[in-house]
């Protein structure tokens, strides 16, 4: 069984339909996508989502999403929970809770969403200027998602939105990035080692990750075991899409779309 991957997307409508009609081409028909989807409140995202709907059910698609940082958690904390533990967006968009665990394709599969907003001090300061809501505490990673993700103990395939501490080019990029106020920079560090904590307790064979917006392919030892790291880029970037084949565990990248 061969699944899509979308990295983050952040509401961006032109390219999911794109990104949607690349994956339905390619007779790719359930999508996992990895956070920043862009739940945002108001009426017209409503209707951007309702139109979304309607294309995903037109190709016969799901997409499961585990949530990012940029989302709205008031609107998603009222979703209605299916029996089946996902919370319904749409009909064929479902949302991951953290610690969420499914199978696909005979792997097992445990989905950890949520990150530090790196930037949450100018989101602060943006909201009293413009009025508009951009920051939600409830993106942060607590001891309860880590205990909600640790407690079923080892899965094939872990599907977050942050990546864990260790990855040599999500350190380097960290490193190089300058103009963030320190405490949101220790917020972000703070976070991030939680997510780590649950990362080497689950020890998957397989991470999949948005969040930083470059993407990531890189195959890292941890204390006695390996994963396969594989970051999504950010909407209109070609390295956002992707296919996973489960039998294999094997991600790739697929080829550059043209332009839109």
């Amino acid at each position: 069984m061969k699944v899509a991957l979308l990295g983050d997307t952040h509401g961006n409508e032109a390219w999911i339909h794109y990104a949607l009609e690349v994956f339905a081409d390619a007779g790719l028909d359930t999508i996992i996508q990895v956070g920043d989807l862009g739940v945002w409140p108001g009426t017209e995202a409503s209707r951007k989502w309702n139109r979304i709907q309607t294309t995903l059910e037109e190709h016969g698609q799901t997409m499961y999403v585990a949530p990012g940082n940029h989302e709205d958690y008031d609107q998603v904390s009222r979703l209605k929970r299916r029996d089946d533990g996902w919370l319904l967006f749409r009909d064929r968009i479902l949302l991951a809770p953290r610690g969420h665990r499914t199978e696909m394709g005979g792997r097992t599969l445990v989905w950890t969403g949520g990150a530090a907003s790196v930037d949450r001090a100018y989101r602060h300061y943006r909201q009293t200027i413009t009025g508009m809501r951009t920051w939600w505490p409830q993106e942060e990673i607590s001891d309860a998602d880590v205990q909600a993700t640790t407690s079923g103990g080892h899965a094939d395939i872990m599907v977050t939105h942050d990546a864990p501490n260790g990855v040599p080019s999500i350190a380097a990029r960290i490193a190089g990035n300058p103009g963030f106020t320190l405490s949101d920079l220790l917020y972000a560090d703070e976070v991030r080692a939680r997510l780590t904590e649950a990362f080497k307790a689950v020890q998957p064979a397989l991470l999949l990750h948005g969040h930083y917006h470059f993407s990531v392919d890189e195959q890292v030892a941890f204390d006695g075991f390996s994963t396969r790291v594989f970051g999504l880029a950010g909407d209109e970037d070609p390295m956002s899409l992707g296919v996973l084949d489960l039998e294999s565990l094997t991600p790739t990248f697929l080829p550059p779309p043209t332009a839109l």
